[in-house]
């Protein structure tokens, strides 16, 4: 099954506000857990958010940083919305707290 990822324009603009050496680290945590293996397995990096949210149903996480994405087509296709770097207790994005 060939698997598809989408970024939106938000999760765009994280990349692209990102350092290389972090940009590079989320690039290949999306590609390992996001294309490579089903996006729909639970694990303890992936898995359904808690509360409902409408910016995603999923979250990834990978060291500091949090992925929020929605699946569309069985799995086959992962929209990631927001990526966002974690503080002690705290989400922040695009330099401010976020809070889902």
């Amino acid at each position: 099954m060939k698997r598809k990822v989408e970024f939106t324009g938000a999760a765009l603009k994280a990349l692209a506000k990102m350092g290389k050496v972090h940009r590079k680290f989320v690039l290949g945590g999306i590609k390992v857990h996001l294309i490579d293996n089903d996006p729909l397995e639970f694990t303890r990096h992936k898995f359904p958010l808690k509360r409902p949210s409408a910016h995603a149903e999923r979250e990834l996480r990978l060291d500091d940083w949090r992925i929020f994405y929605t699946i569309l087509d069985e799995g086959t296709l992962a929209i990631v919305n927001l990526i966002g770097e974690k503080r002690g207790n705290k989400l922040i994005m695009d330099g401010q707290e976020f809070e889902l």
